[in-house]
């Protein structure tokens, strides 16, 4: 039975690991749409979809408390504990559907007597407009639940394409279709968003259903409590997460001046790529680790966490490589004139190695989550908001954008310390398999280059191209012997004399 069970997380872990590649192409479409959208509608007026939209969404993350998050541990822990399989899903979207009801309510009647005019972000916009926005949070809250029970379920699949590309694709799109049929230009993007993510819940509801036929869509129970204690620090957690990855770029900003921090910007947008890799696996293994019973804990635990290390990393070693050889090249992207100010090397370089050290041991934090312990995670992300402060306030006055660099990695590295031995302190093992070594070599070859690079030896770009090559080919022999796409390479058998 365990050897079956060991199977089955491997063949969904495989399945996850090339749709998450899928999805992340497909999630290119959204933001050439809203390049359109800028084109096409009036800059101060997409300027304020922007940021309103922003607002939206961070008022849905507090209406859902995280039980999104909390799902992805509850629906596998319905089957070790005996539940129901579905229990806990209706009744987190009854209680996220109430809450977001009643902030949807109090910003319609703020609206109605002009009160988000005291709110500078939203002066601009009237009372109609104020309200097509806020009623997006409804159908975006429950999006998010829908998700995370999707999520919990081993469905990655409906998130990365209706979360992440149909609905945040369709918007636009919609926003634009009202503008070409004369609607009027200022309710045409807040209503497109409305429709949008209405679509989605209206492809939700047949999935879920599909999921799970015999779940009642009233609940009949109340909100476990150990599901809304479990969230909550998630949902808290979060929160912190987003000051802490903005802590760096606000203090730039604060200290140095908007031109540094523009440029730091871009550096962060870019080397950012390998941090989202690291985090899209979070709700693919928190899943398979709450499944898992503690003795299953003991011997399944080491090869589907392993594997998940070995396939985060070696993408982003792929994506890494370009971003050390080709620094110029990449800063093109946002323009000539941000690759003048600072070296490029230096400080993408910097970024990279913190999100490798991420990615290589960051997803302990996921095994922490999937047994339970979301409290840890909170206080963890707290403690770190408090060190990245300092060490901005240290480095950034003296070594400019590169003190912000160190300052994210060093976090990064506090992080991944602190979760790691916590793990091993909770199961008594290092959830490491021996073969990983290689991406260790990997990371510290890449390493290598960057300092190389860095300190005098500047390479054609014929040259630059070769190296590329050579490392992309042994990156995929790496994923070939390792047996990551499931498939492990046959040995000969030696035939008997």
């Amino acid at each position: 039975m365990a050897e079956g069970n060991i199977q089955k997380d491997q063949k969904y872990l495989v399945k996850s690991a090339f749709l998450n590649l899928a999805g992340t192409a497909l999630k290119v479409i959204a933001p050439v749409l809203m390049i359109v959208v800028a084109r096409v509608f009036d800059k101060a007026l997409f300027g304020v979809y922007v940021s309103t939209q922003l607002w939206v969404l961070t008022m849905s993350r507090v209406a859902v408390l995280g039980l999104d998050k909390g799902l992805h541990r509850y629906i596998p822990q319905n089957i070790v504990q005996g539940r129901d399989r579905y229990e806990g899903i209706m009744e987190s979207v009854k209680r996220t559907v109430l809450f977001s009801a009643i902030l949807t309510a109090g910003v319609l009647i703020a609206a109605h007597f002009g009160l988000h005019r005291l709110s500078s972000g939203l002066a601009m916009l009237s009372s109609t407009e104020i309200s097509i926005y806020i009623l997006s949070l409804v159908p975006w809250s429950i999006l998010h639940i829908f998700a995370g029970a999707s999520e919990g379920n081993r469905h990655p699949q409906y998130k990365i394409f209706i979360n992440d590309f149909a609905v945040s694709a369709c918007a636009p799109v919609i926003g634009l279709v009202l503008f070409y049929a004369s609607f009027p230009q200022t309710l045409a993007l807040p209503v497109g968003l409305f429709v949008a993510n209405c679509l989605g819940v209206v492809c939700y509801i047949f999935l879920v259903r599909k999921q799970f036929p015999e779940m009642p869509w009233r609940p009949k129970k109340p909100l476990s409590k150990d599901l809304l204690n479990y969230s909550i620090p998630l949902g808290f957690s979060e929160v912190v997460t987003s000051f802490l990855l903005r802590m760096d770029l606000w203090m730039v900003l604060a200290l140095i001046g908007p031109e540094a921090a523009g440029i730091y910007a871009v550096m962060v947008t870019i080397s950012n790529g390998l941090k989202t890799i690291r985090q899209s696996y979070n709700p693919i293994l928190l899943p398979v680790v709450a499944g898992m019973s503690p003795e299953r804990l003991k011997t399944d635990l080491k090869p589907v966490f392993s594997y998940c290390v070995s396939m985060v990393t070696l993408i982003q070693l792929g994506i890494g490589f370009f971003i050390v050889l080709f620094p110029e090249q990449t800063m093109m992207i946002a323009g000539k004139s941000f690759i003048t100010e600072e070296n490029p090397v230096a400080v993408l370089g910097i970024l990279m190695i913190g999100n490798l050290i991420n990615g290589m041991f960051g997803l302990a934090g996921p095994v922490i989550n999937g047994l339970g312990r979301s409290k840890f995670m909170l206080l963890m992300n707290a403690v770190s908001l408090v060190f990245a402060i300092a060490m901005n306030y240290l480095l950034i006055p003296h070594l400019g954008i590169a003190g912000a660099a160190l300052s994210s990695m060093s976090y990064q590295i506090l992080q991944v310390v602190w979760m790691n031995i916590y793990v091993y302190r909770m199961i008594g093992f290092w959830p490491y398999s021996w073969t990983l070594w290689v991406q260790g070599i990997w990371i510290i070859l890449l390493t290598v280059l960057y300092v190389v690079l860095n300190n005098g030896y500047n390479p054609s770009l014929l040259l630059k191209g070769v190296f590329y090559g050579i490392a992309i080919l042994l990156i995929l022999s790496t994923f070939y012997f390792q047996g990551l796409s499931g498939k492990k390479p046959k040995k000969k058998r030696k035939s008997p004399n």
